[in-house]
Parts: structure tokens; C-alpha cells; sequence
């Protein structure tokens, strides 16, 4: 207690100096967790459960991804393309640009889980940057999605990597048939849901970095003022 109230986390970032430091905290400085800032998803759950579950989500998104783009790749026919005399392998390369994004966004996942479990803030930081890099591969696609609805520009169809399109590969505009464009819708539904998450989710992230990096900051003025970690739990 100080001054016969509790005093927040919040002295700790109004007390930080330009170098990231803190200094003349007081010895008395209580540490709480149980603060509203540090509760999310509609205030059910504390930023770092809620992050445990956003990483959560992100695995399920990453592995539709993963297996819609093995099912684009492998209904390609690379035999077909060649006897009409296409030689570029556009679906391969989407199909390896999105390996390549994919692969990053499981790392990013995984060390977000290690953040959680060792309690660093540091190891948030390339998951928040993935985030980042997600809306705007969302935005694109969407806007690439809606350019090709509009247009029915072949280049904007496989942009958003929906369909192999075999039986068109040198048309410039295709009129594709009622499967393939229920294909698109439901994959351009997917990519708006998605990028909505993303909005939500990374304030939850970053959140969870700010509260991981008070803790630490906490945890360090315990140890040079000897102050009892009154409200600090084991989260």
C-alpha cells in the first residue's frame, strides 16, 4: 500500500527512463495481476491464458492453410500444363511461397508458447511480427480476391492460390465453373474471418508481451529492493 491505496503496475511504466530502465521505485511497489488491463477476450480470461489460446487457434488456421494449399498443389496436372505448352509452374510457386509462410507462422507459434512457459517477453516478439505480416497477406488476398470477382482476371485467381485452373493456363479471363467459384467464395470467407481475428488478436498479443515485460521489470525490483511479491502468482 502506499498512501493508503494499492499501487499498480502502472508506476512501472511511468517510471521507466529512456534506456528501458527504472529507478527510485518504491520499496512498497505492489505488483497486480488481477488489473483489467490484464484481462482479455471480453474480460473472461488473464492476457497470457488468452494468448495460450490464440496460439491455439493459430495451429487449427495454420493446418487448414496446410492442407488447402496440399489439395490445390496435388490436383494440379503438371502433364496437362506441359502438352498445352505452359511452361511457368505457377502453382507450384504459390505453393511454396505459402509452405515458406506457413512454416514461419508454426515457428512463431512455437516460440509463443515457450515465451508463455518461460515467461519472456522477448520470445512474443516474432510471433506479434508474424501477426503483422498475416494482415497484410490477408489484406492482399482479399483485394486480389475481389479484383479477380470483378474481372475475372486469371492473374487475381491464382494470386488467392483457390484452384489449380488446368483447363485454363494460358486465358488471361476464365469463366469458371459453379464448384470452382464456391471454392472461392468459401476460401475468400475464410481469409475475411481470419484477418478479423488478427485485429483482435494481436492487441491480445502485444498485451501479453507488455504484461510478460512488467513481470520482468517487477521480478528485478524485488530482487534490488527486497520487496515481497505480494500479489505475484506462478502464471
Amino acid at each position: 500500500m502506499m498512501n493508503g491505496r494499492a499501487v499498480r503496475s502502472v508506476l512501472i511504466r511511468n517510471n521507466r527512463q529512456e534506456n528501458g530502465s527504472v529507478d527510485h521505485v518504491p520499496r512498497s511497489i505492489q505488483f497486480d495481476e488481477s488489473s483489467e488491463e490484464y484481462r482479455c477476450l471480453c474480460n473472461c480470461f488473464h492476457v497470457k491464458t488468452g494468448a495460450f489460446i490464440i496460439g491455439c487457434v493459430h495451429v487449427l488456421m495454420i493446418l487448414f492453410f496446410l492442407i488447402h494449399s496440399l489439395f490445390v498443389y496435388f490436383q494440379h496436372d503438371g502433364r496437362l500444363q506441359q502438352a498445352r505448352g505452359v511452361k511457368e509452374n505457377y502453382v507450384f510457386g504459390l505453393f511454396l511461397a505459402e509452405m515458406i509462410g506457413l512454416g514461419l507462422g508454426i515457428f512463431a507459434v512455437f516460440l509463443l508458447f515457450v515465451a508463455l512457459s518461460r515467461n519472456s517477453a522477448l520470445l512474443v516478439v516474432p510471433h506479434l511480427v508474424m501477426q503483422v505480416i498475416a494482415i497484410l497477406c490477408f489484406i492482399l488476398v482479399l483485394v486480389s480476391g475481389t479484383i479477380a470477382l470483378c474481372t475475372d482476371s486469371a492473374v487475381f485467381y491464382r494470386l488467392i492460390n483457390a484452384a489449380p485452373f488446368m483447363e485454363h493456363p494460358n486465358n488471361n479471363t476464365v469463366a469458371l465453373d459453379t464448384g470452382t467459384m464456391v471454392r472461392i467464395y468459401s476460401l475468400m470467407i475464410v481469409y475475411a474471418i481470419s484477418l478479423a481475428l488478427e485485429f483482435w488478436f494481436i492487441v491480445v498479443i502485444y498485451n501479453c508481451n507488455r504484461y510478460l515485460d512488467e513481470r520482468s521489470d517487477y521480478m528485478k525490483y524485488c530482487l534490488a529492493f527486497s520487496t515481497p511479491m505480494k500479489t505475484l502468482s506462478a502464471r
